[in-house]
C-alpha cells in the first residue's frame, strides 16, 4: 500500500515539458508511481484543479544561523521550498576557534544586516570545526533539507587569525592549515567552497571581509580541493553592483582562468548594473565562453534586486543626527509619534547623514524609489517612483519619501530598486534566466531581515512572471517550475530530487495558481533576543511536503519536521532524464 497518493491534479514535473494530468503516489520517502487509478493508500490529497510540482530548491540562502536554531526557516517555509543552500558569499559561522565568535557576528551582520544580537541569542557554538558544525545541523530535525558550503572568511580566520586583516597573502602554514579543514568538510558533506571579492561585502565595523581579493594562487589551491570531490565553487566578484566595472571585468578573467586550470564547477553571483547596463549581455556571453572549459553557473535575481524602507526597518534618514538622537531616548513604539511632528519632520528633513552611517547609501537612490502599491507590484512604472509623486504634489523627493514612509509604516512598501532595473523595466531578468547556464538565485533567505523580502521570490516566479505580469512577455509555468526545480538542484549536484519521477524523492508542492499571493511586508519581532525582521508572507500553497511527509497544509504548518542536513556526497543519485527550457 502506498503512504500517500497526491490525486487529479495536473502534473508539472520540473523538466520543463508540458503539464499532464495525473496522479502521484508516494511511499517511504519517493515517489512510486506516477500515472492514473493509482492506489490504495493510507492517505490521499485531492489536488482537482491544483497544480502538482517539486518541491523549491533555493541555492542562495544565509540560514548559517538560523539553520541552528529555528526548525522551521521562514521566510522559505510560506513558500513552497524545501531544500535550502547556506554558506554564501564567503560568510558564515564555521570553522571557529574559541574567542573569534564575535568576529564571525560582525561579519554576518556586516555582510548580511542580520541582527547580532539574534545571532548572540539563537546560536549556542556547540561546534568549532566545520564537520562539528555539520554534525550540529544534523542533529536537529525541521521542515526543510539544508546544504552548507564553506565560507572562505571563516576558513582563513580559523587559519590565519589576528592576521588576516593585515597580511592578505596566507603562508605555506596557513594554506596547509586551510585546506586540510577544507579537506574534512568535503568529507563530511558540505557542497563546496564561496568566497567573496567586492568591497561592498564588509564587517560591521567597516573592515573589508577576510577573504576580500584573495590571491590567485590560494584560490587554486583551495578549489583543487573542492574539485577532487566534485564540489562547487561560488564566488562573489569584484565590482557586482556597478562600483568597480573595470575589476568586475578582471575577476571574470580570473574565474575563466580558475575554470581552465582546475575545472571546477564555479557559481558567479551576476547583477544587471546602472553604472553599466549592458555590461550583463557581455557577461553572460563571457559565461557561456567559459562553459566550453568548465561548467560556469550564473546566480541571477528573479526581479530587482533592491531594499523595502520604512521607519521601523531600513531608511534614507536613520543616519540624520536628529533620528539618531530620537532613536536613542524614545523606545520603537514611540517612533512614529514622535517623527510626526513638525518639528521633528522638519529638523530631519534639514540634515545629511552622518559620514559613513548606513542612510548615507539610501541618500543616493532617492530617484530609484518605488511605490509597490498594495499588490506588490516590482515592476512599476514611473509613474509610481516617489520623484513623480513629489513632482506632482509639489514637495520635494525627501519631504515626498518622509511622508510616503510614516503613512505605510507598519506594512512598509517603499522599494528601492538597485540592480537588474536600469531601464525601468523586468527584461534583464528574463533575458538572462533564459540562458541554459544561468540559475534563479540570490533570494538571500534569511539575510538582510530588515530590508529585504526576497525569500518569497519562488512563489513571485509564478505570480509575476507566470500569472500577472502586464509590462511584456510572461514565462510559461513549465519553464519557471523547471528553473525553481531541477534545473537549481542539477547546478549543485543534486540529482535525487527536483522532478516528480519514481525513485526521486518526495519533496512536492500542491496550489492552485489563481490562488497565491506574496503578502505585503510586516514587521515582526521574532527572532532572538527580541530583534525584528520583515516578512513577507505567502499564502496559496494547498499543501508542501519532503520526503512524502507534509509540513504545510493550508498554509498551516503541520508540525512535522522530516527535513535534515543534506550531505553531499550522499545526495546524489543518477541524473533523470529532463532538460532545461530556455525563454526564447
Amino acid at each position: 500500500m502506498l503512504d500517500l497518493i497526491i490525486r487529479g491534479g495536473t502534473v508539472v514535473d520540473g523538466t520543463g515539458a508540458a503539464p499532464f494530468r495525473a496522479d502521484v503516489g508516494v511511499k517511504d520517502g519517493r515517489i512510486a508511481a506516477v500515472g492514473v487509478d493509482l492506489g490504495p493508500a493510507r492517505r490521499e490529497i485531492d489536488a482537482a484543479g491544483h497544480y502538482v510540482t517539486p518541491g523549491w530548491v533555493d541555492i542562495h540562502t544565509h540560514y548559517d544561523g538560523q539553520a541552528t536554531w529555528d526548525p522551521e526557516l521562514e521566510p522559505s517555509f510560506s513558500s513552497g521550498v524545501t531544500t535550502v543552500i547556506a554558506g554564501n558569499c564567503g560568510v558564515g559561522f564555521a570553522p571557529v576557534r574559541p574567542g573569534m565568535q564575535q568576529r564571525l557576528i560582525d561579519l554576518m551582520e556586516g555582510v548580511e544586516d542580520i541582527p547580532g544580537t539574534a545571532l548572540h541569542v539563537g546560536m549556542k557554538w556547540n561546534w568549532t570545526t566545520f564537520t562539528e558544525y555539520l554534525d550540529t545541523l544534523d542533529a536537529m530535525p525541521r521542515t526543510m533539507d539544508v546544504g552548507c558550503l564553506v565560507p572562505h572568511g571563516p576558513l582563513r580566520l580559523w587559519a590565519m587569525g589576528d592576521r588576516v586583516g593585515s597580511d592578505k597573502c596566507a603562508t605555506g602554514e596557513d594554506l596547509a592549515e586551510m585546506k586540510a579543514q577544507l579537506e574534512e568538510a568535503m568529507r563530511a558533506g558540505a557542497f563546496g567552497l564561496a568566497s567573496s571579492r567586492t568591497p561592498i561585502h564588509r564587517t560591521l565595523q567597516g573592515e573589508m571581509t577576510p577573504d576580500f581579493n584573495v590571491d590567485l594562487p590560494e584560490l587554486v589551491a583551495l578549489i583543487e580541493v573542492v574539485r577532487a570531490h566534485g564540489g562547487i565553487f561560488q564566488v562573489v566578484p569584484t565590482g557586482i553592483s556597478g562600483e568597480d566595472m573595470v575589476g568586475l571585468r578582471n575577476d571574470m578573467a580570473m574565474i575563466e582562468e580558475i575554470a581552465a586550470r582546475t575545472g571546477v564547477h564555479t557559481h558567479v553571483l551576476m547583477f544587471q548594473t546602472a553604472s553599466e547596463p549592458d555590461y550583463y549581455l557581455e557577461q553572460l556571453d563571457t559565461l557561456e565562453r567559459i562553459n566550453r572549459v568548465a561548467p560556469t553557473t550564473a546566480q541571477f535575481g528573479g526581479r530587482g534586486t533592491g531594499s523595502i524602507v520604512g521607519f521601523l526597518g531600513m531608511h534614507p534618514f536613520m543616519g540624520r543626527p536628529t533620528f539618531i538622537r530620537m532613536a536613542q531616548e524614545h523606545d520603537r513604539a514611540d517612533w512614529l509619534e514622535q517623527l510626526a511632528r513638525p518639528d521633528v519632520r522638519a529638523a530631519i528633513l534639514a540634515e545629511t547623514s552622518l559620514p559613513g552611517s548606513r542612510g548615507a547609501i539610501y541618500e543616493l537612490a532617492f530617484d530609484r524609489m518605488f511605490d509597490l502599491g498594495p499588490d506588490l507590484d516590482y515592476e512599476p512604472e514611473r509613474e509610481r517612483s516617489l520623484a513623480a509623486m513629489a513632482e506632482a504634489s509639489g514637495k520635494t523627493v525627501e519631504e515626498a519619501v518622509y511622508d510616503f514612509m510614516l503613512e505605510h509604516s507598519v506594512h512598509p512598501r517603499l522599494y528601492i530598486a538597485y540592480n537588474n532595473y536600469c531601464g525601468g523595466d523586468l527584461e534583464p531578468v528574463r533575458t538572462s534566466l533564459g540562458r541554459d547556464h544561468v540559475v534563479l538565485s540570490a533570494s538571500d533567505a534569511g539575510a538582510h531581515v530588515q530590508s529585504v523580502c526576497d525569500g518569497s521570490i519562488h512563489s513571485f516566479m509564478l505570480t509575476h512572471w507566470v500569472r500577472d505580469r502586464q509590462r511584456g512577455p510572461r514565462i510559461p509555468l513549465e519553464t519557471v517550475v523547471n528553473w525553481l526545480t531541477q534545473k537549481a538542484a542539477r547546478s549543485v549536484g543534486l540529482t535525487d530530487r527536483g522532478v516528480i519521477a519514481p525513485g526521486l524523492k518526495a519533496d512536492i508542492n500542491v496550489f492552485a495558481l489563481d490562488k497565491l499571493k506574496v503578502c505585503p511586508p510586516e514587521i515582526r519581532d521574532d527572532l532572538p533576543g527580541g530583534a525584528y525582521r520583515l516578512l513577507a508572507p505567502v499564502v496559496g500553497y494547498r499543501a508542501t511536503m519532503v520526503s512524502g511527509v507534509v509540513t504545510r497544509e493550508n498554509d498551516v504548518a503541520t508540525g512535522a519536521l522530516p527535513g535534515r542536513l543534506v550531505r553531499y556526497q550522499a545526495a546524489s543519485m543518477p541524473p533523470s532524464t529532463g532538460s532545461t527550457t530556455p525563454v526564447m
